[in-house]
């Protein structure tokens, strides 16, 4: 009987009746629409929770043979680290029958909150980059087995222990050691990391840019720009501000590499030569990094056992049987220095 139970998925039938309400009442609750009242919409929400429903808008649980489908959201898919990304994980996800939903969710805590309540209902795990607060996200996507990427540890343990969710992680603390000592190595005494200003706060990076120059005895610079949504034109402005200082840096290590582009294109601009005037390094190792002049040095993620590990735990927890606990499984991926012409 424990057996069957585990097998069979929960349906909008079972949370109508624990709920005393409905199937459409039920629909009406789980998309948020209008037409009921706040206390049947708690109540229908409590039922669901308990029985840890995971809702869909195209009845799978009556049609179990049909394609699993994973949603993948990034904040920006013209971007190539998100292309890329999502390119493995639809490879990984047509190898093993599941189908990709991807879907864009631009930066910022109030943008695309009804999209995100759409996509959880068609799909059956949610793979995500995501901004919002942890009981924002626990109310988007409820029960549904969400993993979350490179994410704080405080929005870790802010969400719900008792609904599937998980998190794949870049350490980068290894490769940018790597960087910094590859740097000092080679020469270079005045190493700056570009930081962009997606908040008033520096960055883990930065926090251990500092750290880690300090322990070589090195000072630490750290040039800050704003976003602004282009990573090229923060990686150029970035220099603006570093070649306006009386000792501007003999070496860059950028956010990322759409920013190191950035970096090395205005530096070209100022008539300075890289790597001989200024050593470049990015971050990510995305493909285009061999088909600059010069070819970027980078801090290269695997992004093939990136995305493998973040589709295992989705499959993971959407295979949990109701009786098997929810472990919140965190995982965590590093960077591998890779040196080419720039730095």
């Amino acid at each position: 009987m424990a057996n069957r139970r585990r097998s069979r998925r929960i349906g909008i039938v079972e949370v109508a009746q624990l709920a005393g309400v409905s199937r459409q009442t039920v629909t009406r609750a789980m998309n948020d629409m209008p037409g009921i009242s706040a206390a049947t919409k708690k109540r229908v929400l409590e039922a669901a929770e308990t029985l840890r429903y995971r809702p869909s808008r195209f009845g799978r649980e009556l049609v179990q043979q049909s394609t699993r489908s994973l949603g993948l959201i990034v904040s920006d898919i013209a971007n190539p680290y998100f292309s890329e990304l999502a390119s493995h994980m639809a490879k990984i996800a047509t190898v093993n029958g599941w189908g990709l939903v991807v879907m864009e969710k631009h930066p910022g805590p109030e943008t695309g909150r009804g999209e995100l309540r759409s996509l959880a209902g068609q799909v059956d795990a949610v793979i995500a980059y995501m901004d919002l607060a942890p009981h924002d996200i626990d109310s988007v996507f409820g029960n549904l087995p969400l993993v979350l990427l490179d994410t704080s540890e405080q929005t870790l343990a802010a969400l719900s222990s008792s609904r599937p969710r998980g998190a794949v992680n870049i350490d980068i603390e290894p490769g940018l050691a790597d960087a910094v000592d590859h740097l000092l190595a080679c020469g270079r005494s005045r190493i700056a990391l570009v930081d962009i200003m997606y908040s008033a706060d520096e960055s883990l990076r930065c926090e251990i840019y500092r750290n880690l120059m300090r322990e070589r005895g090195q000072e630490p610079v750290v040039i800050r720009v704003e976003s602004g949504g282009n990573d090229l034109q923060v990686g150029r402005r970035a220099v603006e501000t570093a070649f306006s200082s009386p000792e501007p840096p003999d070496a860059i290590i950028a956010f990322n590499d759409m920013s190191a582009f950035g970096v090395m294109k205005e530096l070209r601009t100022r008539g300075l030569s890289v790597p001989d005037s200024c050593g470049v390094i990015g971050i990510d190792g995305l493909r285009i990094g061999l088909y600059v002049e010069p070819e970027l040095t980078t801090l290269q993620l695997d992004f093939a056992a990136f995305a493998q590990m973040a589709f295992d735990e989705a499959v993971r927890m959407h295979a949990a049987g109701l009786d098997t606990p929810l472990i919140q499984v965190r995982k965590r991926v590093s960077h591998e220095l890779v040196v080419r012409q720039s730095g």
